[in-house]
């Protein structure tokens, strides 16, 4: 999905899988759902190593759920309305609205917020152990207890998708906004290219959200940062090379390489090493008998790219 499409998603920060932080200013110490999940949520945590990060689940524009490493829901409970992380579903009392103070940082990445739980409420800090949702009032000074620095934490490639944008525009308008997308992104042009430079198969593709939570497995090329140029290229032709042998036998069933990339992520690669290291893997997964599929034939980031990297000599097939 290109991220143009995204550009007018409102809260385009906080899109479904969005993951978050609170700092309290008042304590000047970050919420954590203790244990991380099952029990309460509190805000004695000086730094934000796992616990202390919050999945959205986007409802809308405004209002979130907040979802916990054990995957469980933060909500309300008892009569004092405390926060607790206990729920493994997300209804009224595990639903909350994030409202912004027109203070912004320069990077847009910190955002002074206050929580509104369904009661109508706003979350506050009545100590570093005890988070309840029983504040009324409008102050959005400092070291009020119902203040908080909401962090986004980045990712090197965020949830951009169709469950996201889907999800991000809304019933109304996604419909005209994916119709579009799909009457102009791939056309009889791009099918006129793949024929051209011999692609004689398309595979469509599926989201993970479709069938789990939007968090999927890493590719293989993070798996292979620490070698070098010519060990990653080596690797293709031994072990890939031998993986391939094994499941290609005579009068077998014939054998697919699902997905590969020229992308690599190595540091300082120049465009040669680039050239070689796809050619490594044309060469391997080419004797595959049934073929293979490149991640994808456009896409914006480059080396993932078929289609940019034959217009632009990275690969020739």
């Amino acid at each position: 999905m290109k991220p143009s499409r995204f550009d007018e998603i409102p809260q385009k920060d906080l899109l479904d899988g969005t993951q978050v932080q609170f700092k309290s200013t008042k304590l000047q110490k970050y919420i954590c759902a203790e244990n991380g999940g099952g029990t309460i949520v509190v805000a004695n945590r000086s730094s934000a190593p796992d616990w202390e990060t919050f999945r959205l689940w986007r409802i809308n524009q405004t209002h979130f759920n907040f979802r916990v490493s054990s995957k469980q829901f933060v909500g309300l409970k008892g009569y004092r309305n405390r926060i607790v992380a206990g729920s493994d579903t997300a209804g009224s009392p595990e639903t909350f609205q994030i409202l912004f103070s027109t203070e912004r940082n320069e990077n847009n990445q910190n955002h002074k917020v206050k929580i509104k739980a369904s009661n109508g409420q706003f979350i506050q800090v009545q100590s570093d152990t005890l988070l309840t949702a029983d504040y009324s009032g409008s102050v959005w000074e400092d070291g009020n207890p119902s203040v908080f620095i909401m962090t986004i934490v980045k990712r090197q490639y965020p949830f951009q998708g169709e469950y996201q944008i889907t999800n991000g525009y809304g019933p109304d308008k996604a419909p005209q906004v994916m119709q579009n997308h799909w009457n102009t992104y791939i056309t009889e042009q791009d099918f006129q290219f793949m024929s051209a430079n011999g692609l004689n198969a398309v595979r469509i593709p599926v989201g993970w959200w479709i069938a789990k939570d939007p968090n999927p497995p890493k590719p293989f090329v993070d798996e292979f940062t620490a070698k070098n140029v010519q060990q990653n290229i080596d690797y293709i032709y031994n072990k890939r090379s031998s993986d391939l042998a094994k499941v290609t036998t005579t009068n077998g069933p014939l054998s697919f390489v699902g997905e590969w990339t020229g992308e690599w992520e190595k540091k300082g690669a120049s465009m040669q090493d680039y050239q070689r290291f796809a050619k490594a893997q044309l060469d391997v997964y080419g004797r595959a008998t049934f073929g293979w599929a490149y991640w994808a034939y456009k896409c914006d980031q480059k080396h993932w790219s078929l289609k940019w990297m034959i217009e632009n000599n990275y690969i020739k097939l």
